[in-house]
């Protein structure tokens, strides 16, 4: 089974999304990231039988506007003005989007025609993503909705969009799959990936053994602090008997 998603995290939507809030006109631009491939394995508990999901990931890393527009009212493109917008980041470019205001999250007719353009000249293209500010409420002017949408590029169909942390959960480093920004890349150059798997490897089962180390020492407290209790009421209960002796009445002759 096969499954297609689109991933980012919080930080890289938040600065997508305060750009386009603060900008005084409608913008549009490119979705950098890369793109992954994840296979993920589970057992039937009724049937014992394993399966597999593949997931498709793109991963939107980050984001530029455009410097000037580069496609006509069709959506035909002018490859030569897109490139050298681009320049080295052409093969980094995994989608396009486009905010407006008080719009329809939905592709118009150009921008279809642009999204399967882009699809044709891009090695990376996965898609487009339409971005909307509406008002909550008609009289208040301050406070605005946003909504997101991604369409892939071969049926134009919407992709889901997840926002994630590192991990899904504790264990699941063994199968991470980064969804921040490289502000700059050049910084992990050289870095062994396996690397950071041990470290975390490492990381985790040091964790593990100190809750062990904490959990053993507080069942050895709790034993002597019982034993201790036993003692108390040793002595207590022998101090009951001598008193019970002490005012004993004397028999008589």
């Amino acid at each position: 089974m096969n499954h297609t998603s689109i991933r980012t995290s919080g930080t890289v939507l938040s600065a997508l999304l305060y750009q386009c809030t603060n900008s005084e006109t409608d913008i549009e631009g490119f979705l950098t990231g890369i793109t992954a491939t994840r296979t993920i394995g589970a057992i039937d508990d009724i049937s014992d039988q394993s399966s597999d999901t593949t997931e498709q990931l793109t991963i939107i890393e980050g984001h530029c506007t455009s410097r000037s527009r580069f496609y006509n009212a069709q959506g035909q493109i002018d490859v030569e003005n897109l490139y050298n917008q681009l320049g080295d980041k052409k093969n980094n470019v995994i989608g396009y989007f486009r905010f407006r205001r008080q719009s329809m999250l939905t592709l118009s007719v150009r921008e279809e025609s642009l999204l399967s353009n882009l699809h044709a000249v891009l090695p990376q293209f996965r898609g487009m993503a339409i971005l909307t500010a509406s008002l909550v409420e008609e009289n208040d002017v301050s406070t605005h909705a946003h909504d997101i949408a991604f369409w892939d590029t071969e049926r134009h169909e919407k992709i889901p969009i997840n926002i994630v942390n590192m991990t899904e959960s504790t264990l699941a480093y063994q199968q991470f799959v980064p969804s921040s920004t490289l502000t700059n890349p050049e910084l992990l150059n050289g870095i062994n990936t396996q690397n950071i798997i041990s470290q975390y490897d490492s990381v985790y089962h040091k964790a593990m053994e100190a809750f062990n180390n904490v959990t053993q020492t507080v069942i050895k407290k709790e034993q002597e602090l019982q034993l201790l209790m036993n003692e108390l009421e040793k002595v207590d209960n022998n101090n009951n008997i001598n008193n019970v002796r002490t005012h004993s009445p004397a028999i008589s002759q």
